[in-house]
């Protein structure tokens, strides 16, 4: 007979049917238990005891690092490239891989490191660091080299091929060899209705104004395109140019010389400088330099004031090239029998005249340095400056008003101002003494300092004023013995052979 089983032996709770159900989670370290079929053996159980144990070094093991540089020469993986449908394979591919090769002179000049150089003894970790401050220093100096066609000390200039003439070099070939930055400043204003045209840019270099012969003025930045103003004034304008700033503007019409704003309002009108056919502005002096084409006058503008500081005679007839040297401000105009004539408002007469020509100058040029002046045949006349303004708002060039530079200053030579006029300091000294009878710069005659105690008696008091005379007397006796003697020195012939009558000669 057989006997039920108890609740608590053999048949599991309730309890423990749950903890089988339930699988134990699988950590990263541990390997994926796969299930068994029957007849194969069953793996070792998963306990802590049976894992794998890791492989221990031993503590006084030396450990080598790695150094970031690798010894083997690196070799530029390929990108894969994208093949064009219906192109070939061999013309698909780069034919230039890899960077640009930069010169390896180029690289020395800009690597401030010397390799040469190394170490005695020194420990792996500071050859390491060694090691890889070459290798950034390397790096460096060549994105300096590839770099140094950006850099602005040097000027740029250009150059023709082997009996190329540069003149026939146009602006569109320009732009296609330059970089992009450069390339993005060209633009091309196609004005064909009121030409032609007398353009000027402002002393930034940002601002353009243009004038042409039938009325048309503007003003524009060039940079952003934004038109500032444009009129029309209903006469000839014969020549437009910028004061000390972009928001005045003179302008010479036909008639007379009228000043306007960057909003194209008229502010001024010169009737005293009338039929003007060329401008001039000197922004140091604040003086408007206009040439008059009929009467052959050069009149120079206080535009401070509103005051004309000298009008010259060129004697030259029709004056319709004028340019200015910035170098010293002074005034260069072409005249018609090949000449060129410089000026200065100090001066009634040319400072000096230059035959340059057989025929008539058509234009004048001067570079940056003022050095050098060139006088053309035929050229666009030069872009110049000009502007009269009696009513100002803006605090610099209040300040600009004030310190501006005179105009008796303007000369040939700008350094002859540092030296000293010794006829005219000696002459100015002698009217001063004839004016108060007596010389101010004299030297006072010596009066001694009372003393106490009974040593200021009247025979001390001479005994030391003779005492110092006489000091004062053997100073100058000295001094003429000294320059007497150099004067025998001089007048001696050398090599002569010394005589025992020479002690005689005086």
């Amino acid at each position: 007979m057989e006997t039920a089983p108890k609740p608590g032996k053999d048949v599991p709770s309730k309890k423990d049917k749950l903890q089988t159900k339930r699988k134990k989670p699988r950590r990263y370290w541990e390997e994926e238990t796969v299930p068994t079929t029957a007849g194969a053996s069953p793996g070792p159980p998963r306990n802590k005891k049976n894992r794998e144990l890791r492989l221990q070094r031993p503590k006084n093991a030396h450990i080598l690092k790695k150094s970031r540089i690798s010894k083997k020469p690196q070799i530029p993986k390929e990108t894969p490239r994208m093949e064009e449908p219906g192109v070939p394979a061999e013309l698909a591919q780069d034919p230039f891989p890899g960077p640009a090769p930069v010169p390896v002179e180029v690289v020395q000049k800009f690597c401030r490191i010397d390799k040469s150089r190394k170490l005695p003894h020194s420990k792996a970790k500071t050859r390491s660091r060694l090691e890889v401050a070459e290798a950034e220093e390397e790096e460096t100096s060549i994105k300096a080299a590839r770099s140094e066609l950006l850099l602005a000390e040097e000027p740029g200039f250009l150059e023709g091929e082997d009996g190329e003439d540069t003149a026939k070099i146009c602006q569109a070939d320009i732009v296609e060899a330059v970089d992009i930055a450069s390339a993005a400043k060209h633009f091309d204003l196609n004005l064909r209705q009121f030409g032609p045209y007398r353009l000027n840019y402002s002393r930034t270099g940002r601002h353009l104004a243009f004038g042409g012969r039938r009325g048309h003025v503007a003003a524009l930045d060039w940079v952003t395109k934004k038109l500032m103003c444009e009129i029309n004034v209903m006469e000839a304008v014969r020549d437009i140019r910028f004061l000390h700033s972009e928001a005045l503007l003179a302008v010479a019409q036909n008639r007379w010389l009228h000043i306007y704003d960057n909003q194209g309002i008229e502010l001024h009108c010169v009737r005293r400088c009338d039929r003007v056919t060329r401008l001039e502005f000197l922004p140091f002096h604040f003086l408007l330099a206009t040439a008059v084409s009929e009467t052959g006058f050069l009149t120079y503008l206080d535009v401070s004031v509103g005051k004309i500081v000298a009008a010259l005679n060129a004697r030259a007839g029709r004056l319709d090239v004028m340019s200015q040297n910035p170098y010293n401000a002074v005034i260069h105009l072409g005249h018609s029998n090949g000449t060129v004539s410089l000026w200065s408002p100090a001066m009634k007469e040319p400072l000096a005249k230059i035959l340059c020509h057989r025929g008539g100058v058509r234009a004048v040029a001067v570079d940056s340095t003022g050095t050098r002046d060139c006088a053309i045949a035929l050229q666009p006349g030069q872009q110049e400056q000009n502007s009269v303004s009696k009513k100002n708002n803006n605090n610099n060039m209040r300040l600009d008003t004030v310190a501006h530079v005179p105009a008796e200053l303007i000369c040939l030579d700008p350094r002859a101002l540092a030296e000293v006029d010794v006829i005219s300091l000696e002459q100015g000294k002698k009217e001063q003494i004839e004016r108060l009878g007596y010389d101010p710069q004299a030297k006072a005659p010596f009066q001694p300092k009372p003393k106490q105690k009974g040593r200021s008696s009247t025979a001390s008091l001479v005994k030391r004023k003779r005492k110092v005379m006489d000091e004062e007397h053997r100073d100058k006796v000295r001094q003429s013995l000294q320059q007497q003697q150099h004067k025998e020195a001089k007048a001696k012939p050398t090599g002569a052979r010394p005589s025992a009558l020479d002690r005689f000669v005086r």
